[in-house]
């Protein structure tokens, strides 16, 4: 190690123990004090179990017949995600999403990263995220898609790659289900990067499958053979 990496690993160092000093890092779960999801909190994250989810799109309690996909037409062939968009899950996804608290993305995306793992093996060639509108990034200061794509790229030891961008400005909080089909569709375009044979499109939460869905229409169009997605949480 160099002295100049030396001195800014020092400068990180006291800057985060300054950080726990002002504000300490709490449980998104249950606000206690020492980590961003305690032990307890952690363990809550395994009610949601794959082997009764819906294959294709996340649902839970989906393998056999799933009433939510099951007259969807959804572009990429299978989903797995952490668990359902409540309690603990719920919190976690707010606290990074719009509260600023980016190191819950990294966490996130490890998480996810296994359970990625754990359900398609060496199957990923590419990490992709779904692309904020500006009005967004602007509003958060970051994008919250990448970090949650470079945590589960880094699991997998694959790259994490910027591989579309947002041509419409639609906010699709607070829309309705026909709403959100309507107005993802022709809202994403390539970014001019290479496109990998299996791409898997990291996202925070899957409501219908429809900007997984629309993301994975424009991969395939870019020469995608195969387009997976991977969440965080899954409405229900």
């Amino acid at each position: 190690m160099s002295y100049s990496q030396g001195l800014r690993r020092y400068r990180r160092s006291a800057e985060d123990a300054v950080g726990e000093l002002l504000a300490p890092t709490r449980c998104a779960g249950c606000d206690t004090y020492g980590a961003l999801l305690c032990e307890k909190c952690l363990r809550k994250l395994g009610g949601y179990l794959s082997q009764y989810a819906c294959p294709r799109c996340g649902a839970p309690y989906g393998k056999i017949v799933c009433t939510e996909c099951w007259n969807s037409e959804l572009s990429f062939t299978r989903a797995v995600v952490l668990g359902e968009l409540s309690d603990t899950l719920a919190r976690a996804v707010v606290l990074h999403k719009d509260s600023n608290e980016q190191r819950m993305g990294a966490y996130l995306g490890l998480m996810l990263g296994v359970r990625v793992r754990a359900e398609f093996g060496s199957w990923t060639d590419c990490v992709t995220w779904v692309a904020p509108s500006k009005k967004a990034l602007r509003r958060r200061g970051f994008d919250h898609g990448r970090s949650l794509a470079e945590g589960v790229a880094g699991c997998l030891g694959v790259p994490a790659v910027a591989s579309v961008v947002r041509k419409q400005e639609y906010e699709l909080r607070g829309r309705s289900r026909n709403e959100r089909r309507e107005l993802t569709s022709e809202t994403y375009s390539l970014s001019g990067v290479a496109i990998a044979s299996h791409m898997l499109v990291v996202d925070d939460v899957i409501t219908t499958g429809a900007t997984a869905s629309s993301v994975a229409d424009v991969l395939l169009e870019g020469g995608a053979h195969e387009v997976r997605v991977a969440a965080v949480a899954r409405t229900w």
